[in-house]
This record gives structure tokens, C-alpha cells and sequence, in this order.
């Protein structure tokens, strides 16, 4: 695991922190000298990001560090709070597995830069689905499919709802946590994981809930790959990953290809954009 700390001005903030929003969806700290410190999966990671607030014109103070995994896993059970989700699912992390409740528990290892369900994008995702459920959604014979599925949060809530299905992430590291996540929630006949690009999926499978939970920039280059993975009999596209200034200029590149006016749903700066065609 690996953290990078960065010092700026007011005006450097201005210009960092949108990148923070779009491409740090697990978070980070801030201190009250407004010092920012980020922690990262892999050294890669880092890099690509340091790249990227490097070519802006804020003035930047960095500090790159090695952190023990050992010592972030301890960190973890300082600060980790169980999250609902309505009143459908309750996110928990593995040593909270006994913990009583009327809700459907999604169990999870956490792992730096792979989702915990605290980021709003996640939630919106979930909070989505629980919807669906709360309308009395028929799951017999639905699958699903999660874009970008990170620890496979999405995935698992779908599994355990009766979905099958698949999530893909390009990231080893993500499939990986995914992984290990599936085998904990005792969901491994119902959802599979795989490293694998949009591009590379079997075109020929169709889906009846798709998630897409990645960049705007992203969901608007993939959307002719991701619309003809529809099963246009009977769908729902969830988009999230999204600002909400971003969210018209998604919404309007998906309308090109043929989709109606969707549904939006909000939570703090972020959007997802939903077309739900389940219940015709």
C-alpha cells in the first residue's frame, strides 16, 4: 500500500479537487491545515494520479510513502462504520459478520481503492437497486451485469437479491478483493468475477441490470458497447460515477442511441442516471 500526501494553496485546491472527486472514489483524508493524503492499491495507481494534478498549474507540495497493509487493516476497524442502505441492505466488514440485524448483510474484506460502500457513487448504485426490490421485482431468471466492480459490492447485493450474474473490472488487484469478498457472502453460484475490458465481453449476452459505475468520460466513450449489452426486453441501466454537472452532458450522449428520459437521482456533488424498463 502506498499514500500520497499533498500540501497546497486555496487556489491549487480549486483546481486538485475535482480530480479528487473523479478519480479518488474511495476517499481520502483531510487535515485541518487542508492537507490532503491519499492512500493507493499500488504504486501504479499513484503514479497516474500524481501525473495528473502534476499537470495542472497548482502549486504542490508532494510526499510519496510505503504504509504497511498490516497496519492500514487495524486502521480500518478504528473508523469503519456499517452502512444502510434503506432499509434493504447493511453493508459490514468481516469481523462485524455476527452482528444482529433485520437487513440483508453484504460482508466485505476492505482493501484500499477498492470500494467500501461509503462513497456516494456506490450508494446511489445500491440505494437503486433496493428501490427495484421495494416494488416487489420478480428476480427469477434476471442476471446482471457490474462494470468496473471494484470489491464487488454491487455484484454480491445483486446475488443476493436472486440475480445472476458477472462484474469485470480491469484492475487484477480489484478482481482479486472481489474475489474473496464473493467467497464470504457464500454467493460464488451467482455472481462470477474476471479481469476483462468493456470491449472484450461476449457481445452476444444480454442483461437485464446493468451497472456502470465509472467515469462520465468512460461511460460516454463505452455507451454503444454498454447499450447493446441491454436485453431490450426487459432492463435497467444504472450509471453512476457522476458529477452532478456531468450528468446532462451523459444523459443527452445517451439519448443519441435511443434511450428515453431517465430517471435522476442525487447525493451530495454526485448523480446517477437511471433507465429502468423492468416492469413493462
Amino acid at each position: 500500500m502506498y499514500s500520497l500526501t499533498i500540501k497546497t494553496d486555496q487556489a491549487g485546491m480549486e483546481l486538485i479537487e475535482p480530480l479528487l472527486y473523479s478519480h479518488i472514489t474511495w476517499g481520502w483524508e483531510e487535515s485541518d491545515s487542508g492537507t490532503i493524503t491519499i492512500h493507493f492499491a499500488s504504486q501504479a495507481q499513484l503514479k497516474e494520479f500524481k501525473e495528473l494534478i502534476i499537470n495542472t498549474s497548482a502549486r504542490l507540495d508532494l510526499e510519496e510513502k510505503d504504509v504497511q497493509e498490516t497496519d492500514w487493516s487495524q486502521e480500518w476497524k478504528k473508523f469503519f462504520t456499517p452502512i444502510e442502505i434503506d432499509d434493504t441492505f447493511i453493508i459490514l466488514p468481516e469481523w462485524l459478520e455476527d452482528s444482529s440485524t433485520e437487513l440483508t448483510k453484504i460482508l466485505i474484506t476492505p482493501k484500499m481503492a477498492f470500494g467500501t460502500g461509503h462513497h456516494a457513487t456506490t450508494y446511489l448504485c445500491l440505494s437503486t437497486l433496493s428501490s427495484l426490490l421495494a416494488q416487489d421485482l420478480n428476480t427469477d431468471g434476471l442476471n446482471f451485469l457490474d462494470l468496473g466492480t471494484g470489491s464487488g459490492i454491487l455484484g454480491i447485493a445483486c446475488a443476493k437479491a436472486g440475480l445472476t450474474g458477472i462484474g469485470v473490472d480491469i484492475d487484477k488487484a480489484a478482481v482479486d478483493n472481489a474475489r474473496e469478498n464473493i467467497t464470504l457472502n457464500q454467493v460464488e453460484g451467482k455472481f462470477q468475477v474476471k479481469v476483462c475490458d468493456l470491449q472484450n465481453l461476449d457481445a452476444s449476452n444480454k442483461y437485464n441490470i446493468i451497472f456502470a459505475n465509472i467515469l462520465a468520460s468512460t461511460l460516454k466513450d463505452m455507451r454503444k458497447t454498454i447499450v447493446s449489452l441491454i436485453d431490450s426486453n426487459r432492463y435497467c441501466l444504472i450509471l453512476s460515477g457522476i458529477l452532478r454537472e456531468q450528468a446532462e452532458d451523459v444523459v443527452s450522449s445517451y439519448q443519441e442511441l435511443g434511450l428515453g428520459k431517465p430517471m435522476l437521482k442525487h447525493q451530495g456533488e454526485w448523480s446517477a442516471v437511471i433507465w429502468n424498463k423492468l416492469f413493462m
